[in-house]
């Protein structure tokens, strides 16, 4: 887990997301827009509970290193489940890359609440410091295609 900055490939991340929490997102991830080691996807979606396992799956196979749904909390989502589906896709996902011998973390929800901000980034912060010091699993991928 040596950020140095000499060797340090960069590597690629996936956020799906409410588009009900589209501004907070935006604010959330602006300081990683323009990283230098961080590509960033963000694919918005009608409610987080839209988001099938495939495409959690599928971001990592396209070259993802991470992939990360932020969401509304389940009290506050506007379809009702739809928080709560998105809770148990990614709980299903992080079980399958556990088997295949990945680390389940590898998949992350955050839950945006309205009053969190800082709390918010510095859960983002830590997650992609995580997924920065893991071993990259992706044989001289550039990005993310997602």
């Amino acid at each position: 887990m040596n950020h140095s900055g000499m060797n340090e490939k960069k590597i690629g991340l996936v956020f799906f997301y409410c588009t009900q929490q589209g501004e907070k997102v935006s604010h959330l991830l602006m300081e990683w827009d323009d990283a230098p080691l961080v590509e960033l996807r963000k694919v918005a979606l009608p409610c987080s509970g839209k988001l099938e396992v495939f495409f959690l799956l599928k971001a990592l196979e396209n070259g993802a290193e991470g992939v990360a749904l932020l969401g509304c909390p389940e009290e506050e989502c506007r379809y009702f489940i739809g928080s709560e589906r998105a809770k148990n896709r990614l709980r299903i996902t992080g079980k399958l890359l556990g088997e295949i011998g990945l680390e389940r973390d590898r998949v992350r929800r955050f839950v945006l609440k309205k009053d969190a901000g800082s709390t918010d980034i510095d859960a983002l912060r830590q997650w992609i410091e995580y997924i920065k010091g893991l071993n990259p699993f992706h044989r001289d991928s550039e990005g993310c295609a997602g």
